[in-house]
């Protein structure tokens, strides 16, 4: 816009000078042309040599020459010349207002320029120089008229001289009012297109701002975008539009895959990879009955708040939302994102859902709602995890037999009455910073083998040292069980037995059984579950 200006001020200085250097020549035509009749033709041919400065013809034709000058003040010289008989161009009155600097009757003017030649030439034309020319009295713009006698004989030139400086005054006056208009005009340009472009801009940066903010997938972004530019609302209305299907769509899919997705541009499509990963079940003990006992609006809520609770708690602690299955709920650590000791992140995030929902559980009280008791299981391994189903329905999940054991490990909890029980892969991953009971060594539905299984009871930095006694004196006695020593087992497993102690007198009642019945030679202490 400025370059713009700039560049408009410069053609419209040179066309100005043109213009103003065409309005001083008609100006001089003009003068001289009206000049010249004001001269008496008679009284100017009987000044012929320098004495006639005295005489009485010569004042008048002074005075009406100072007459023309007075028409305008930036005429610097007023003039006549005539040719002698030698053919030279000479001054006969010079009205210059410096006695001193005059010209003398019969002054012979060193150059004639072409204006001069071809007045006298053709005598009847008013000639005005095209160009400034330069003599011995500076540098001038001049333009000659004729002036004849009573009788029409041409006497002789009336030269109007005005000075270059006078021209370039008025072009460069010009020139600074036109740059001066321009430097205004250019200022509120860049005023009015800043102000207009913020109209536009503003609200096209808000979208970008926007659209930025749904590249990071953070579709709680609210942005008030409005413009008087109908499409830039119609692009917002879409974005809003966008964001609203985004959130639904993320309500359907782990939140991570779609921000990938959004983020690298990528399309899903059927692809899965083997990983470990750790896969962790949850599932409300009863559930069905509790189902039955309330109304479907108030349980249709209730899940919703359970759901979201244990929901928040996985995110928080950097898991993924698989799925829900009723009120089941499957959750993976290290996929779509690695993720450094996922293990241990999977075991908080079970601790603290037990933790939560002994408060949520006190508020269904006070509603007359069954507790939503609920029971955990976490195993890691390699598993198969990508993108499963076909080319038009996708569902991001996990499969393979670990994932198969996790599901397995929350069944589990209703046999020994407990409620988190991860696997011996985890607890060796996790051992130095939670603390866990050994329980078994189990074989689920499906397999011959059995693994360690352990009681998820809290983190380390979080147990009394009577609690980690208690837990180490439980895990010695396991050991002794395993190592065929029931009877010091046992005496353990009753000393630690407070109460209701389902797991104390399980493995009570079962030293008591080895020591009247003792398994056979090759016994490694697996039990073998039929039922999930």
């Amino acid at each position: 816009m400025i370059l713009t200006a700039l560049l408009i001020s410069v053609i419209s200085t040179i066309y100005t000078g043109k213009v103003i250097m065409k309005s001083i020549r008609s100006q001089l035509h003009d003068i001289a042309g009206v000049g010249a009749l004001h001269l008496s033709g008679d009284l100017h041919s009987r000044i012929i040599n320098e004495e006639d400065a005295e005489t009485k013809e010569f004042a008048v034709l002074l005075g009406e020459i100072n007459n023309i000058r007075a028409i305008n003040p930036e005429i610097k010289y007023a003039y006549t010349l005539r040719r002698n008989e030698n053919g030279d161009v000479v001054f006969v009155v010079d009205s210059d207002p410096d006695t001193n600097e005059r010209a003398a009757i019969g002054y012979k003017m060193s150059e004639i320029t072409p204006a001069i030649e071809e007045a006298f030439s053709t005598k009847r034309s008013i000639m005005v120089e095209t160009e400034y020319y330069t003599d011995e009295w500076g540098t001038f713009i001049s333009g000659y008229a004729p002036f004849y006698t009573k009788d029409g004989r041409f006497e002789g030139l009336l030269g109007i001289d005005i000075t270059a400086d006078t021209v370039k005054k008025h072009q460069i006056k010009n020139m600074l009012i036109i740059s001066a208009v321009s430097f205004l005009v250019a200022f509120f340009s860049v005023l009015l297109s800043l102000y207009v472009s913020g109209k536009i801009t503003r609200p096209v940066a808000e979208v970008t701002a926007d659209m930025t903010e749904i590249q990071k997938f953070n579709l709680e972004h609210t942005a008030s975008i409005y413009s008087r530019i109908f499409e830039i609302n119609e692009m917002a209305r879409a974005l809003e539009n966008m964001k609203k299907s985004l959130r639904s769509f993320k309500k359907y899919v782990p939140s991570e895959l779609v921000a990938d997705l959004i983020r690298l541009n990528k399309e899903a499509v059927l692809e899965a990879e083997k990983k470990e990963i750790t896969v962790f079940f949850s599932d409300i003990a009863g559930f069905t009955s509790i189902s039955e006992k309330i109304p479907p609006e108030l349980l249709s809520r209730t899940l919703g708040d359970y759901l979201s609770f244990i929901t928040k708690t996985i995110l928080r602690q950097q898991g993924t939302v698989d799925k829900f299955i009723g009120d089941a709920v499957m959750a993976l650590w290290g996929a779509p994102h690695k993720l450094s000791g996922h293990e241990l992140y999977a075991c908080r995030a079970a601790l603290e859902c037990r933790a939560g929902l002994e408060k949520f559980n006190l508020i269904l009280a006070e509603k007359k709602i069954p507790a939503f008791l609920t029971r955990i299981g976490i195993n890691i391994g390699e598993a198969i995890v990508g993108n499963m189903g076909y080319e038009e329905r996708l569902s991001y999940t996990a499969i393979g037999d670990n994932v198969n054991l996790a599901s397995r490990l929350e069944g589990l909890n209703k046999f020994y009455h407990t409620d988190i029980i991860i696997s011996g892969a985890v607890y060796e991953k996790v051992c130095k910073s939670v603390l866990a009971k050994f329980i078994d060594i189990a074989a689920v539905k499906g397999k011959n083998h059995g693994i360690r299984i352990y009681e998820l009871v809290s983190m380390l930095d979080q147990a009394d040292s009577r609690q980690q006694q208690r837990i180490c004196r439980y895990n010695e006695a396991m050991e002794l069980y395993l190592n065929r020593k029931w009877q010091d087992a046992m005496s353990i497993f009753n000393e630690l037995k407070n109460g209701d102690d389902f797991l104390c007198s399980m493995m009570t009642e079962r030293c008591r059984n080895f020591i009247k019945n003792p398994p056979p030679d090759g016994w490694v202490g697996v039990i073998h579950l039929r039922e999930k």
